[in-house]
């Protein structure tokens, strides 16, 4: 997502990443395991848009936040390093985080943790649309980081699955019931007529056709407004 709206010429706001100097606020276990996807989005927004300092800090809140949750073995010393040295190169960070984001995701499901990945995972999606929603100065729905956003129903149902799925785990129920209205704006949005796309599939290119989602104005400030409501509950020292 930030790789796409760097490239598409919206800029950089510093001031939409979550304080880092707050971490240590934070002590409820499920709370954490939402910071810590928050703070990972910031680290991977930062990087995009080669923010060194943030960058840096972000990934040391990101590393004490493991620790907290006992899962330091995804945020290494190593890892570090392979940002420091690609920090000139987007595409490189891109490939560093898509890794790190798939070793979670397989360290946290083989190790029965899935409901923490859940809350990483909304943590990460919120802060992710946040960022994007607010960088977007201009609204144009013809562009294509308005249709991206559109997009984000896609993403949006496949993680309210997860979520669902994993509704018994800790502090999982709890956010599904505070994520209704922004389901609302989502399932309000319509598939367009069908669109020429193209898509790569392991080595080759495929063409075929499919339905863009459409989305308004309307509800765009709609959505934006409602990420901004439950954003804010997330990040609230007393949740």
């Amino acid at each position: 997502m930030f790789a796409f709206i760097n490239n598409n010429g919206i800029a950089y706001n510093k001031s939409l990443l979550h304080d880092y100097g707050i971490v240590s606020n934070y002590t409820d276990p499920s709370q954490k395991a939402i910071v810590f996807g928050i703070y990972t989005a910031d680290l991977a927004y930062a990087a995009a848009y080669q923010d060194v300092e943030s960058t840096i800090k972000l990934y040391e809140t990101v590393r004490q936040l493991s620790a907290d949750l006992q899962i330091e073995e995804l945020m290494t010393e190593d890892m570090m390093e392979q940002i420091r040295s690609n920090m000139e190169n987007p595409i490189s960070l891109a490939f560093i985080a898509s890794d790190a984001y798939y070793n979670a995701v397989q360290y946290l499901e083989g190790n029965g943790q899935k409901g923490k990945l859940a809350l990483m995972s909304l943590g990460g999606w919120v802060e992710s649309i946040h960022i994007s929603l607010n960088a977007i100065t201009e609204v144009d729905l013809a562009s294509a980081a308005v249709e991206r956003i559109a997009a984000q129903r896609i993403t949006f149902d496949n993680l309210y699955v997860y979520l669902s799925k994993n509704k018994g785990e800790q502090g999982v129920q709890e956010q599904l019931k505070k994520i209704q209205d922004i389901k609302v704006v989502f399932d309000s949005l319509e598939q367009g007529p069908a669109v020429e796309s193209t898509m790569k599939k392991g080595d080759k290119l495929v063409f075929g056709k499919g339905k863009k989602i459409q989305m308004t104005i309307d509800q765009f400030l709609k959505l934006k407004a409602e990420i901004e409501l439950y954003r804010a509950q997330l990040v609230a020292q007393n949740m």
